[in-house]
């Protein structure tokens, strides 16, 4: 009985070279994943049109201060108006990819309405999307006044 030979096709050693090319410019890019994904987001935020496909969640400082003025629907029927963005120094670490320094975001709850600090909300933005932030209240005497603060 003749045994059987697997037999190299053309095909298979396309695939098997795409995949190792594949994997190769993976490990190369790898390193550079920071600079590539920043630049990106400059070219898409620079695009009124494409800009809509940017989530504030992670979001550069430049981004949210782009919004300043623009309102967001908070789960449970609030809606907040951006009121401001302030840089903070911060030294550290920050996450992979997002931003290049820490900020806050200050919300002023519309309609003379206050809500509960120090609590995870969805809110919604018209261009972005829906995203999660932690909203703490900064102070009794300014009960409308919300932040979040991004690292």
């Amino acid at each position: 009985m003749a045994e059987a030979r697997p037999s190299v096709s053309r095909r298979n050693m396309l695939i098997a070279g795409g995949g190792a090319a594949a994997a190769i410019g993976a490990v190369i890019a790898a390193p550079f994943k920071t600079v590539i994904s920043a630049r990106g987001r400059e070219l898409v935020r620079a695009q009124p049109l494409l800009r809509r496909r940017l989530s504030l969640a992670s979001a550069s400082y430049d981004e949210w201060a782009d919004q300043v003025g623009s309102t967001f629907a908070v789960a449970g029927g609030h809606g907040m108006a951006l009121a401001g963005v302030r840089a903070l120094s911060s030294s550290g670490t920050r996450p992979t990819g997002t931003r290049d320094r820490a900020f806050v975001a200050l919300f002023d709850v519309l309609a003379g309405g206050t809500m509960a600090g120090d609590l995870i909300y969805t809110v919604s933005h018209p261009e972005s999307g829906p995203f999660q932030v932690f909203l703490a209240a900064t102070d009794p005497r300014t009960p409308r006044r919300m932040l979040a603060v991004f690292n």
